[in-house]
């Protein structure tokens, strides 16, 4: 059975992408990054490539085989050549349409050649009819071809060209459609992996979340033991200090109890002493009362003895005025009449 015209266009432009596009992308990456030290330039990126979202356990172990002298760019598809020069160093930019459409054909920049690659090589895999137009495989051939001559080089743009002219026979159309059979089925598979790691990843990180707040709750509950021990740590304390306290405040009491009592007897011996001096004061005064009325009766007889005694000397006074009066000397006139 002969194979139609657009079939012949999709076989070949499949050819030029497998086997041309491949080899560019790979030329390209081992003038980036040279065979002798490949193995050491993956060693240092391990753990940011392994980290990638979108890297399949099985390129992982490509990339880093038992034997790290083994790994070679010769074992990379095109799908992980380009991841990888996505993510080492000197890692390649994004043209303005991004990894995952078709760049514009005016850019020739090398990141919009891997994406042409890329494009190309993901609407292959993914046709399900197998055909391609005239028109569609002139202006995708010329697109492709102009990316394999900037990635590869002009030796590999004339190998190109000449693919254009690739005899199909029935040997090479079963091959190149069994090929892309296998590679339909692997891209499917591979996008179910995907798919399974991104919810895989979805999980982790729903998991890594979940681990850490259970972490953050245990530290936060061992923290509230510690805490807690610490509060009974000083509860006990506080307890031993108030059973302390307690008996200092019983002791406290007792003597409050001794001094109020003291003050009591104080108190009541003070009563005693106030009464007694009231007593005291009031015998004092009725003495004083006494006394007084003693005194003022003695002034008076005093007062009245001296008014004697005034009216005693005025008495005498008169009689020695008297006698002087009279010439008679006190003690002459007994003497006189003794004598007569």
């Amino acid at each position: 059975m002969s194979l139609t015209v657009e079939e012949s266009n999709f076989l070949r432009f499949y050819f030029l992408n497998l086997k041309i596009a491949s080899k560019a992308v790979r030329i390209y990456f081992d003038s980036l990054h040279p065979p002798s030290g490949l193995a050491s330039e993956l060693a240092n990126s391990k753990a940011k490539l392994t980290g990638l979202r979108f890297i399949t356990q099985l390129q992982l172990q490509i990339l880093y085989p038992s034997n790290a002298s083994n790994v070679t760019s010769v074992n990379f598809d095109t799908t992980l050549l380009i991841c990888l020069l996505r993510n080492l160093p000197q890692r390649e930019s994004a043209p303005a349409t991004g990894w995952d459409n078709l760049p514009h054909p005016s850019d020739t920049s090398t990141g919009a050649d891997l994406a042409r690659v890329k494009w190309y090589r993901n609407k292959l895999v993914h046709t399900n009819d197998g055909i391609l137009s005239s028109t569609d495989v002139i202006q995708y051939w010329g697109d492709l071809e102009g990316a394999i001559g900037r990635l590869g080089g002009s030796n590999l743009l004339i190998e190109a060209q000449s693919t254009k002219h690739i005899v199909l026979d029935k040997s090479l159309t079963d091959i190149l459609t069994e090929i892309r059979i296998n590679e339909h089925n692997t891209e499917e598979h591979r996008e179910m992996l995907d798919n399974l790691q991104v919810e895989v990843h979805k999980q982790k990180t729903i998991k890594d979340q979940h681990e850490h707040r259970i972490q953050q709750l245990t530290d936060s509950l061992q923290k509230g033991v510690d805490e807690a021990q610490r509060h009974t740590a000083e509860l006990s304390d506080h307890n031993s200090s108030i059973a302390k306290y307690t008996e200092e405040i019983v002791e406290c009491k007792k003597e409050i109890e001794k001094i109020d009592t003291s003050i009591k007897l104080i108190q009541e011996e003070v009563t005693d002493k106030k009464n007694q001096v009231d007593t005291l004061t009031r015998l004092l005064e009725s003495l004083e009362c006494k006394y007084n009325n003693k005194f003022k009766e003695i002034d008076e007889q005093l007062a009245k003895h001296d008014e004697q005694i005034a009216t005693s000397a005025k008495d005498i006074e008169d009689l020695k005025k008297k006698q002087h009066d009279t010439g008679d000397k006190p003690g002459k006139s007994s003497s006189k009449g003794n004598h007569e």
